[in-house]
């Protein structure tokens, strides 16, 4: 059994490092997009049906899994593969330039691998300034820049400007001394939606900036097998509720490619593997097991399943719909939540023309929707699950979006 996140040839076939304009979202099937088409029209003129779009397994007859059998069967991404790939990219880019920068998009997990390349490579790892000294322009942040140490690592560039009159010259200064090779040999993680902003408004070199190659269906089987910790006989089957049909089979002789299904998980996730994760693990549902089977059932919790289970996934065509009484204001809060990849409500309110009380009126509604979510930073961000429609809600309305 491979180890979390790690694949069973080589890691460059899954994890790959590309220039960030080579970067290509994966496409839906053909017949994915007509489903979704002919639901949307279903939706505008009544649910009619003939009976033969009725689910194998309806939600109502499906129950959520617990947190510690989620845990087995979808562990958190180990960045180890992903670290060595890096090597890899950064060893072939070697002497284009003093720093190099990652981009990811939000949920992609982007400073976390950063985080763990820096302590393979023992290089000090620099946190973001506070939003405080950002708007005071304190240069104290810079001048404690640690002297002499290369590589170093700045995971989180997003996080050290703000749009704000005052909130730029921190960010500018840095990455102007960085760009001169004034801090030495650096490592720096930027999140994709600040990069298209900064891109405007500070000096960047898009040839350096390199991310993580798109994961299509076969890509995620292959990074679901690995996640799933299921040792000894039987295994674990994941099926479509809706049409009945094994999805993914984990299992010694299954090496399938998922098939229409994680094609359309990663369309959807725009073939973010972090986004894909949280999506495949929250559609996860059981059938409720008789009271004499639970005891038999904590046995597959810590990962030995005796006999092969199934697991449901459901909701998998259902995306999050937006209300449509989105309004401008919540809009602007909306984009300014992913250009800084999350804010807090109080500095959020400090960037936006809109009336605090108001801005803070939008957050709560936003997140009874299930929109936006407190990360454990007490920080507001965009949810996995609202993010495709929120990016083409602000596409439409004709915000700066990202690349990715």
């Amino acid at each position: 059994m491979n180890g979390p996140g790690q694949d069973p040839g080589s890691h460059e076939r899954l994890w790959e490092f590309i220039p960030l304009g080579d970067y290509r979202s994966p496409q839906r099937p053909t017949a994915s997009a007509a489903r979704e088409r002919w639901a949307s029209l279903r939706r505008l003129f009544g649910k009619w049906s003939d009976g033969a779009d009725k689910p194998a397994k309806a939600e109502g007859e499906l129950g959520r899994l617990p947190e510690q059998r989620l845990d087995v069967l979808v562990r958190p991404l180990d960045w180890d593969a992903s670290a060595a790939a890096l090597d890899s990219a950064l060893a072939q880019s070697a002497g284009e330039g003093p720093v190099s920068f990652v981009i990811g998009p939000p949920h992609s997990g982007q400073a976390d691998l950063l985080r763990c390349w820096a302590a393979k490579h023992d290089a000090p790892s620099i946190e973001a300034p506070r939003y405080e000294d950002i708007l005071a322009g304190d240069g104290g942040w810079l001048a404690a820049w640690p002297s002499g140490a290369e590589p170093w690592v700045l995971p989180r560039l997003e996080h050290c400007w703000l749009r704000h009159a005052a909130g730029l010259g921190l960010v500018r200064e840095l990455l102007q001394r960085a760009l001169a090779g004034e801090l030495g040999r650096g490592l720096i993680g930027c999140d994709s939606w600040a990069w298209s902003y900064l891109g405007q408004v500070a000096p960047l070199v898009a040839s350096s900036a390199m991310t993580l190659q798109a994961f299509d269906g076969r890509r995620l089987a292959r990074l679901f097998r690995s996640l799933a910790a299921v040792e000894g006989a039987g295994g674990v089957r994941f099926c479509d509720a809706r049409t009945g049909k094994v999805i993914l089979a984990i299992d010694d002789d299954d090496d399938g490619d998922g098939g229409p299904a994680l094609q359309h998980l990663a369309a959807r996730a725009r073939g973010n593997p972090g986004t894909a994760r949280l999506l495949w693990r929250a559609w996860l549902r059981s059938e409720p097991e008789p009271a004499s089977d639970r005891e038999k059932a904590g046995a597959g919790e810590r990962g030995g399943f005796g006999v092969e289970q199934t697991v449901w996934v459901s909701g998998l065509r259902d995306g999050l719909e937006l209300p449509g009484s989105l309004d401008e204001e919540t809009a602007l809060v909306l984009h300014a939540l992913l250009l800084h990849n999350g804010l807090p409500a109080s500095i959020l309110a400090d960037l936006l023309p809109v009336h605090r009380v108001r801005v803070h009126t939008v957050v709560l509604q936003l997140a009874a929707a299930g929109i936006i979510a407190r990360d454990g930073a007490d920080r507001w961000r965009v949810t996995a699950p609202a993010y495709a429609a929120v990016r083409v809600f602000l596409h439409g309305l004709g915000f700066l979006i990202d690349a990715l």
